[in-house]
């Protein structure tokens, strides 16, 4: 099994959710540049734009959560966000820089606006070199289980807008979590 990401194949009632990010509270936007980034950008020319990060509201993640398997939510009751991101129509390499997302540890992520946008994960090695060791491309209505414990980074499409459906496990490990859903 693939200890980055794991397609998974259910079906998740998600209708609705997916509004206009002004009418959800604002959870957070990600600016920083991790090391991950850094050590990638010694390699090629990126423009790093930021993740803004929605919460989704109480009664679409009831809805939704509710539709996860009970042996999962006995362990953990996740959140559920809208992560957007948007791509600078002007330049040419634009990117969700290489990073670990520090606020949780898996991630179910359900896709809407997507453009071919490729999600890559890396290995930090010894010397801070980074390298590439897996990938995938989502389309919409995927449904993806990653370990964003890892690092990783979206390469984005010049002029898109990107909109994901996240369900966020705090302190589960992917490794759980693909147990419970597969």
């Amino acid at each position: 099994m693939n200890p980055y990401f794991t397609k998974l194949d259910i079906p998740l009632d998600v209708d609705g959710v997916f509004t206009d990010p002004m009418a959800l509270l604002r959870n957070g936007e990600y600016l920083k540049q991790q090391k991950y980034g850094l050590a990638l950008l010694r390699k090629k020319a990126f423009t790093s734009v930021p993740n803004r990060s929605y919460v989704a509201s109480v009664e679409d993640t009831q809805r939704i959560i509710s539709q996860l398997p009970t042996r999962l939510l006995d362990i953990e009751i996740p959140k559920l966000w809208v992560l957007d991101m948007h791509a600078p129509a002007d330049e040419k390499e634009v990117m969700l820089a290489p990073h670990v997302d520090g606020v949780r540890k898996t991630a179910i992520n359900i896709y809407r606006n997507t453009h071919g946008e490729r999600t890559c994960f890396y290995r930090y090695a010894a010397g801070g070199e980074i390298e590439e060791v897996d990938s995938f491309v989502a389309k919409d209505g995927d449904i993806w289980l990653m370990d964003v414990s890892k690092p990783h980074a979206v390469e984005l499409k010049p002029g898109k807008n990107r909109r994901v459906l996240t369900i966020s496990f705090i302190s589960t490990p992917y490794e759980v979590v693909r147990d419970a859903m597969t």
